[in-house]
């Protein structure tokens, strides 16, 4: 019985969609074809004055990764200005689920 008990009650760890995660790390993947100049991560639809991520780093190479915090649940935005100038966006990133953001030309992927 007990055990039954103990199921229960980490399955109700898992929550309701309104439930609060703690902060989790996520991979961002540079697997497009130019190096990435900034990346910005927010929380989506707050300010937009996030710090660059890779700050006074060099650009994130092609192929390249780094880590980043998703402090809760979210959604996040990303931003990300190539070094060629060109600027993309993802929004809708879920901190509690998203592990890896994969960016491609063309196509940005949080999963």
């Amino acid at each position: 019985m007990r055990p039954l008990l103990l199921l229960a009650l980490l399955a109700g760890c898992a929550g309701p969609q309104g439930a609060r995660c703690g902060p989790s790390q996520a991979v961002v993947e540079n697997a497009s074809s130019q190096p990435i100049e900034q990346l910005y991560l927010s929380p989506e639809g707050g300010p937009d004055s996030a710090a660059d991520l890779l700050g006074q780093s060099p650009p994130l190479p092609t192929p390249g990764s780094m880590p980043v915090t998703l402090e809760g649940r979210g959604p996040y935005r990303l931003r990300l200005v190539w070094v060629t100038g060109r600027a993309s966006e993802l929004g809708n990133i879920d901190g509690c689920r998203t592990r890896r953001i994969t960016i491609r030309d063309g196509i940005l992927q949080a999963g």
